[in-house]
């Protein structure tokens, strides 16, 4: 865990000789070296203790005042950490902050002492102050190149090189910083320079048929640019950095002095290249074959969030309620969309007794929530600070010092951060947070307008910090939706960036799992009971032993009634959201466990309910088969009316726990993305416009095609339920259409036939449309038809048992 110690008293004879003489900081004046222990910190450390680790942001470098501590890194394509080197008194380590860049290893102490904390701009400032400018110039300088040496030192590149080779590095390579969607060469570009990703990702990509195809991506460690540049030829790919990245250029001539020292460095370079590019291969079409959508469409996205909002679509049974609940922690303003990408991802393997069994891929929604980036773009861009990033990585906002800008909500590649109207009791309940500045800021929405603060405020997810964990996690009734963390609960996305260790629990901040009953087992062994409850009654009532007004059946009268009781009280967690998720706030606690993630994982509580739910209604149906198995013949009575009402509230809810359990997998297999029961109406003329676009401009033959097959199998009668019946999802139902026309073609007319893949795409969605809805109803209709009559039960069991003994049953 990550040293707290508090400051020292601010002053350069608080910090020892072997700080104050050290050669980053030897030359300054008194001045200069005040203002740095002023705002810089001696931190005590004990043995084995965790300064910082890699990947996490840091704004300061640190001098060793005395023991030794270790920088180690995963070099990329390694297994294990290797060391980098040993940072003794009057060292300076954690340079990589001068260049902007995260942390590149992980500084632990191997010996106890103190180091001290020297924020970059301080330095920079105090430096400037002291009339030392070339001074401070070379020292940053010296600074920059130790921190380019830790970097190369961590890369795949370098893993072959000698120290003088390093150093002929060190010399010639510069900086180059990238923005989304930026590219660092396009197609046919003149190869001039070898490129070394030290943050952020690149994809490398060409353009076909109008169409770009994704040939790899290359994460922090990775090298490209040397094969065209080795051969002097132009680029066969272009470059485009996938989001906010550094690179390090190597210049050609650089490159091939290298390379003439070395000449086996080239061969080692294309195998090393070759393998990730296998292996990345086999990850991104093993996956991208059985699936309509895969995670590697958007794979930074991935790569930078640190919380990311999952939800399970083959679980998900599309109620809503963690959008409600959501919008009821947050004052009616839900902080998440159940709109967003659709993935299918991998899910870690399962370890039982005897093996491991990997898990089969399932279909995720991403909905539009805050994923509490590694480096928030939104907090860049906040010009009050308002935007902050606890130690656990939480990012949040401040609402008192938010001003309404809307430049965070601009600057999130995501859409993940809304405006909504600012509660004027935010600054009198955020008072104690507030600086003493912002006091008068506060007040009607009016007054805020007057003061140079927006009536709107900028909101999204902040995990419920102020809770015991996310609404809509804790929520959710089928425990559907979680967080996580992609880089290493996503096999597939922890593979492609470099780290091939497993997720184990204490990496995922999770907790083994203890052995116990399954939920089936439950739910089975309360149908045994409800059965041999119900076989009773029949046979006792049958043979007149037992009856409704006394004894046996009597007693299971009163029990079945009490179940009534029970089952309406799972209503009260379900909709009672801020009662029942009260509990210590985790607002300021950042508490990681020892592999620097959190410390536990939340989730559902209203899915133990469900199951407790499902049980009880089985035995509460028992109950009642003994209480009176059949309404007697006659006259119609309350209790006869009563009987009928709950075997239909009882079927109602048996329906609707069958097709929870066994449509939304099936629903999740014909979606392009996971549509909400609005967005259904009018797709049918979307998709149809669509269709009618698409052919505009398309060859004779293409619209002949569409003419004779691709139109009669989007209006097929029965398509959708073939479709259903089939078992395929959308893209094995494409690759069938697709290989049906080949065969019509017989290879002729291959050149004509461009455009036809996304006339393809379009009416196998017009055949899968009336499926979807048909799935989508079902699983709403049951719900609301066991509620209501659920409540005419209660009602009618109130008024049986008050008029029972006048009126007989």
């Amino acid at each position: 865990m990550a040293a707290s110690t508090e400051p020292v008293p601010g002053s350069p004879a608080a910090w020892p000789p072997s700080v104050l003489d050290a050669p980053v900081l030897r030359g300054l004046d008194g001045r200069a070296l005040r203002e740095i222990a002023e705002a810089g910190r001696l931190r005590s450390v004990t043995a084995g203790e965790v300064l910082y680790r890699a990947g996490d942001g840091g704004e300061s470098f640190f001098v060793v005042a005395s023991g030794r501590v270790s920088l180690r890194a995963l070099r990329r394509g390694d297994e294990l950490e290797s060391e980098l080197r040993v940072a003794g008194a009057g060292s300076a380590f954690g340079e990589e902050a001068t260049v902007g860049s995260a942390r590149r290893a992980t500084a632990i102490a191997v010996e106890a002492g103190a180091a001290a904390e020297i924020p970059v701009t301080i330095f920079r400032r105090a430096a400037a102050r002291s009339g030392k400018a070339e001074f401070a110039e070379k020292m940053e300088r010296g600074l920059r190149r130790s921190a380019t040496r830790d970097l190369l030192n961590t890369l795949s590149f370098t893993r072959d090189l000698g120290m003088e080779d390093v150093d002929a590095l060190l010399d010639a390579v510069t900086y180059r910083t990238m923005g989304r969607g930026q590219p660092v060469y396009r197609e046919g570009d003149p190869a001039d320079a070898l490129f070394l990703v030290a943050d952020g990702m690149i994809q490398l990509q060409t353009e076909e048929d109008e169409r770009l195809h994704v040939r790899a991506y290359l994460t922090r460690g990775d090298f490209f640019g040397h094969e065209e540049l080795s051969a002097d030829t132009p680029r066969e790919t272009g470059a485009v950095a996938s989001g906010a990245s550094t690179l390090l250029v190597v210049p050609a001539r650089a490159f091939r002095a290298l390379e003439r020292r070395r000449p086996e460095l080239l061969d080692l370079l294309r195998a090393r290249a070759r393998a990730q590019h296998a292996a990345q291969h086999a990850v991104v079409a093993g996956l991208a074959q059985h699936h309509t959508a895969h995670l590697f469409r958007d794979l930074y996205r991935l790569q930078v969030a640190r919380s990311l909002l999952v939800i399970d679509l083959d679980s998900c049974v599309r109620c809503g309620h963690c959008a409600w609940a959501c919008a009821e922690t947050h004052q009616g303003v839900a902080r998440l969309i159940r709109r967003g990408d659709k993935i299918a991802a991998q899910g870690e393997a399962e370890a039982t007794d005897r093996a491991s069994v990997v898990a089969a891929p399932r279909s995720l929604l991403l909905p539009n929530s805050c994923q509490h980036c590694e480096n928030p773009a939104c907090m860049l861009e906040c010009p009050t600070g308002a935007i902050g990033k606890d130690p656990a990585g939480e990012v949040f906002i401040r609402e008192a010092l938010c001003t309404g800008c809307g430049a965070c909500a601009k600057a999130c590649p995501w859409d993940n951060i809304q405006m909504a109207p600012r509660d004027s009791k935010v600054g009198a309940q955020a008072g104690s947070t507030r600086p003493a500045a912002s006091t008068e800021l506060t007040g009607e929405p009016g007054a805020i307008a007057s003061m140079g603060r927006s009536a709107e405020v900028a909101v999204k997810c902040d995990l419920c910090r102020s809770e015991a964990g996310p609404a809509c996690v804790q929520s959710c009734p089928v425990g559907a939706i979680a967080r996580v963390n992609p880089a290493e609960e996503i096999a597939e996305v922890r593979s492609l960036l470099g780290d091939p260790r497993p997720a184990t629990a204490e990496r995922r901040g999770t907790h083994a799992p203890t052995r116990g009953p399954s939920f089936g087992a439950v739910l089975g062994g309360s149908a045994l009971i409800a059965a041999g409850m119900g076989f009773a009654g029949v046979e006792m009532h049958g043979r007149g032993v037992w009856r409704p007004a006394t004894g046996f059946g009597w007693g299971a009268g009163v029990l079945a009634a009490l179940g009534f009781v029970l089952l309406l009280l799972y209503a009260v967690p379900k909709r009672g959201v801020r009662f029942f998720r009260k509990g210590p706030a985790r607002e300021g606690r950042g508490e990681r466990n020892e592999e620097g993630g959190a410390k536990t994982a939340v989730k559902s509580r209203v899915k133990p309910q469900l199951a407790m739910h499902l049980c009880l209604g089985l035995l509460t149906a028992g109950l009642v088969i003994a209480h009176a198995p059949f309404p007697r013949a006659g006259r119609p009575t309350l209790g006869a009316a009563l009987h009928l009402v709950f075997w239909i509230s009882a079927l109602a809810g048996g329906y609707t726990a069958i097709v929870y359990r066994v449509l939304p997998k099936r629903l999740a297999r014909i979606e392009r993305t996971a549509a909400l029961p609005e967005d259904l109406t009018g797709a049918r003329n979307v998709l149809l416009d669509r269709l009618y676009r698409e052919l505009s401009g398309k060859s004779e033959l293409v619209k002949k095609i569409a003419e004779k097959v691709l139109l009669p199998y989007a209006r097929s009668p029965l398509g959708s339920l073939s479709l259903l019946v089939s078992g395929r999802n959308l893209r094995s139902e494409e690759q069938a259409v697709r290989g049906r026309i080949d065969t019509l073609l017989e290879g002729r007319g291959a050149e004509r036939l461009a455009g036809l893949s996304t006339l393809i795409r379009i009416v196998v969605e017009l055949r899968a449309l009336p499926a979807q809805r048909w799935l989508s109803r079902a699983l709403r209709v049951g719900l609301p038809i066991h509620i209501v009559t659920f409540g005419v039960a209660l009602a009618l069991l109130l008024l049986h048992a008050a008029t029972a003994g006048r009126f007989g049953r």
